[in-house]
């Protein structure tokens, strides 16, 4: 570049005429802003702050000529963002929940079936409908208002009842994450609860997005034909709280030959013989047990005829000669057994005026009564599966420590059951039985289960909730 190339330098003079005759925009207001921003800068261009955009400036200059119309419409601005914000919002929203909600696809098999969403998701927990799944994989189904059951085999089966937190598995009483839904014969399951409980024969599938579960069987090929696989239980992935333990290799040994009572000691349905009786299942008045037959005199106070169901009878017969080969007896005879409805309320009746006339009012008297016996109909002698003990020795009727100091007592505690019969009252269940303890009542309900519950220490109650 040349010496005479190089451009001049203007004087701050010539500066602030160019700027006063050059063409502009700014009206004489903002030119006088301007000079006198240049003033105070001392000379220093380099401090003059960048001229305003043109669209900000029109916009300032517009604010400021109509204050009121730039409020409105900044309101309105702000409100229009917010409109817009809460409609997308909305629009989510909606489209996630609708889309949540939808109707559940439940498919068995081939089979589909709809379920509304409220009938199917309960407090935000996926269920099953437990009588289509056992259409679907042909399970026996029982059960009464509050408890259902469901059974593949006789040591294969699921038990649920009505809002309680747990369930049955195989004779194991589990926790469950969320209580069974048993009302009007329809029973609903948790999804996580019974698919857990499947060890094998079934696959479980959901789809949360997609509102689906997918219940299939699972199959297997021998020489081209097709067969479903068993399906099992299993307690693996729940707590257990209570089991049947098993009986597995239980040997019973007796003094004398019970082939004659065998088929009486251990029926082959033992159903009959677990009827519950008590204050929650009474007996009606009318109830009278069938077969009953007389207890030998033999083994009954002097003139004193008692009676049971024959099967009961006939394993107590069974029992009894044993118990006397082995010199337990003790004196022991049998002093109750099957009561009539008619014979309980006369009973009952005649303990409660022996109060009255001890000073007692009538209500005071029967709370009295009640400790001791029970109403007629809720008493297990009505049954006719029961028999109380007694020996010559007691001399104060029965009560428990004159029985317990008996050799009789020793004997049918850790014998007992061989012949089908329970301690029906122990000392430790008496919150479960609702009765005192008895150490001389003792009830058949055949040996199978007999041996189950002394095994696993379990009082009748308790049995009847694993089965």
């Amino acid at each position: 570049m040349k010496k005479n190339d190089i451009p001049k330098t203007n004087t701050d003079e010539e500066i602030k005429e160019t700027a006063a005759n050059a063409e502009s925009e700014l009206n004489e207001y903002e030119l006088s802003v301007l000079r006198s921003r240049y003033d105070e800068l001392d000379d220093d261009r380099s401090k003059i702050p960048p001229p305003e955009k043109k669209n900000q400036n029109k916009l300032v200059k517009f604010a400021k000529k109509n204050t009121l119309a730039a409020v409105v419409i900044s309101v309105f601005a702000v409100a229009l963002a917010a409109a817009v914000i809460l409609l997308v919002v909305y629009a989510v929203n909606t489209f996630l929940i609708s889309e949540s909600k939808r109707d559940y696809r439940f498919t068995f098999g081939e089979e589909e079936i709809k379920v509304k969403y409220e009938e199917t998701v309960i407090n935000d927990v996926l269920y099953v409908d437990m009588n289509k799944l056992a259409e679907f994989t042909q399970m026996s189904v029982s059960g009464s208002a509050e408890t259902m059951k469901y059974i593949v085999s006789a040591d294969q089966y699921l038990k649920f009842t009505d809002d309680s937190e747990y369930a049955v598995i195989n004779a194991s009483k589990v926790s469950i994450s969320a209580p069974a839904v048993v009302k009007d014969g329809k029973c609903l399951v948790p999804y996580s609860v019974i698919s857990k409980a499947v060890a094998s024969g079934l696959t479980f599938k959901s789809d949360s997005v997609r509102n689906t579960v997918d219940i299939k069987r699972v199959t297997y090929t021998v020489d081209d034909v097709e067969y479903n696989e068993d399906i099992t239980f299993s307690t693996e992935d729940f707590k257990v709280v209570q089991a049947i333990q098993s009986t597995a290799g239980v040997e019973f040994e007796y003094t004398k030959d019970v082939s004659a009572y065998l088929e009486y000691i251990d029926p082959r349905d033992n159903s009959p013989y677990l009827v519950l009786v008590n204050a929650d299942n009474p007996l009606s008045s009318s109830y009278v047990p069938q077969n009953l037959s007389a207890i030998p005199s033999s083994y009954t106070a002097i003139g004193e005829i008692y009676e049971l169901e024959n099967c009961a009878a006939q394993a107590l017969i069974a029992m009894i000669r044993d118990m006397n080969a082995e010199s337990a007896n003790n004196g022991a005879y049998v002093t109750s057994a099957y009561r009539s409805y008619a014979y309980q309320l006369a009973l009952f009746e005649g303990y409660i005026e022996d109060y009255v006339k001890k000073g007692y009012s009538a209500s005071e008297a029967e709370a009295e009564v009640l400790k001791t016996s029970a109403r007629p109909g809720t008493s297990e002698h009505q049954s006719g599966l029961c028999v109380d003990f007694i020996t010559t020795a007691m001399k104060n009727g029965l009560n428990n420590d004159d029985f317990e100091s008996t050799r009789a007592f020793e004997w049918l505690s850790k014998n007992s059951y061989k012949y089908g019969f329970i301690l029906r009252y122990p000392e430790d269940k008496t919150d479960l039985t609702s009765y005192s303890y008895e150490s001389w009542h003792f009830r058949f309900v055949g040996r199978t289960a007999a041996t189950e519950m002394y095994v696993s220490g379990l009082c009748l109650e308790e049995y009847l909730e694993l089965i």
